[in-house]
This record gives C-alpha cells, structure tokens and sequence, in this order.
C-alpha cells in the first residue's frame, strides 16, 4: 500500500513539473521603441532609392504618379508602426505624427497639379512638418540612413532646424504683443488720433523691420481700417514706442503681426 501510495504521488509531482515546463512565459508587450528608428530609416532609403531608379529611367518626377509612387513606397514600409505599441509615449508621438506627414504628403500631390499655385504651398507646408520630426528623430532618437542618402537627410534636418527656429520666433513675437495696449490720443486741430504703446521686447531675440498690424473697429464692432506701426529694430531687452494714425475714432483696436525678421 505504501509502494502504491508514494507511485501516486510521484506520478502527480512528474504531471505537475511536465505541465509546469510546458507553458509558454509571459514576456510582455512586443514594444516598438528599439525598431522604431531602423523602420523609418529602412521607409526613408527605400524611398530615395526609388527616387534614384526614377531619375535613371528618365522619369520626371515632377508628375504626380511618380511623386505618389514615390511617398507611398515608404508608407508602407512604415505604416506597421501605427498599430504597435511603445515604451515611451513621446516616441509614439512622433512616429505618428511622421506617419501622417507621409500621409499629408501623398494627398496633397493627389489633390493638386504639381504647376498649381495651391501646389507649391500645400507641398512645403507638408515638406517643411517631414523635416522637422526627421530633424527630432535624428536629434533624439539616434536616426540614420545609408551613407548615400545621408546628404537627403541633410538637408531635410537643415530645413527642419529652420522651420522651428521660425516657429519659437513667431510664437515669441507674437507673445510679446498679446498683452500690448495701444492708447489712443487726438491731435489738437481734432479728427486725427494716434495710436500708441510702448513694448518691451523681453525674449533673447533680435528682431529687425517689425511691422505690426493695428485692426481699428468704430462702437458697433465693425472694423473700419487698417493702420501699420513699424519699426527698423527691436533689440532684445529694448523698449520699443509703436504708433500708427488715422483719421478714424476707433472704440477698439486689434493688434496682429504683419511681418518681422531677425536680425543676425
């Protein structure tokens, strides 16, 4: 009895192990983030190499069916990472924010003839968002191409690096005129008035031909002109006495930015 008692149990700890031993372990999620950047670089040298086979051929690439050829070759190639899963949620971020450039890229060239004034803009507007996340993936995530394609990527982060630099400065001048409060005086013969303020230019960048819009609108809110007030330089640090006239009363006065550079 006690042969057959220690077999039973003997026979149940061997079941045990056995089915112990036959299941799978549970690794986790199949994150993306270490394939990430050598699948956009795989999508961006496929992408160039057809651009090179089309130029070979003769082809002009500046017909639609080849621009669509083209940007669709690396939307496929990259298109599985929308459906992955990432480790670091600002990576997935920018993945996808790639992933939809390359989409806004090929409907702009289905939408628009490459000779259409429309085309130009759409196309360095979709362009200008390519190359700034390239210049990121590059900067922070380690991203590189072949040898013979890195000059392309190049000059996509060179155009990248000018795209941000615009955009910081934009959101910097126009945050420096949100507050703005232009006020109004009348000249003493009457029936004109000037519109003044004083800004201080309180970010680290120099800004040079300055031309602020001032929207001039009577009681009833309806705008009744338009008046500039200009500006050859405006230093960092430096204040700065903005005024437009007209012969108009205006109960409210809206200030947009016309235009500036930066001075060098």
């Amino acid at each position: 009895m006690m042969k057959k008692f220690f077999a039973a149990i003997l026979s149940i700890v061997l079941i045990t192990g056995v089915s112990a031993c036959g299941e799978k372990k549970d690794e986790g999620p199949d994150y993306a983030d270490d394939e990430a950047m050598s699948v956009i670089a795989e999508g961006f040298n496929k992408r160039s190499a057809l651009i090179d086979k089309l130029k070979g051929q003769g082809k002009d690439t500046s017909e639609s069916k080849y621009f669509q050829q083209i940007i669709q070759t690396e939307i496929d190639n990259d298109k599985p990472l929308k459906a992955r899963q990432f480790k670091d949620s600002k990576l997935q971020e920018q993945v996808i924010a790639y992933l939809n450039s390359l989409d806004d890229q090929l409907a702009v060239v289905k939408k628009y003839s490459s000779t259409s004034a429309e085309s130009a803009e759409a196309r360095s507007k979709a362009y200008d968002k390519r190359s700034t996340i390239l210049k990121t993936f590059v900067d922070k995530y380690g991203l590189k191409v072949d040898s013979k394609y890195q000059d392309t990527l190049d000059d996509l982060v060179r155009n990248g690096n000018s795209v941000q630099e615009k955009n910081e400065a934009d959101q910097t001048i126009n945050g420096l005129i949100a507050s703005a409060k232009f006020d109004k005086t009348e000249a003493e013969y009457g029936g004109y008035y000037t519109y003044s303020a004083v800004i201080e230019n309180t970010s680290k960048i120099n800004f040079s031909n300055v031309s602020l819009l001032l929207a001039l609108y009577d009681t009833d809110g309806v705008k009744v002109e338009e008046a500039y007030a200009n500006t050859s330089s405006w230093a960092a640090g430096e204040k700065v006495r903005f005024e437009a006239g007209s012969d108009v009363n205006a109960a409210q006065v809206k200030v947009s930015v016309s235009g500036y550079e930066v001075a060098k």
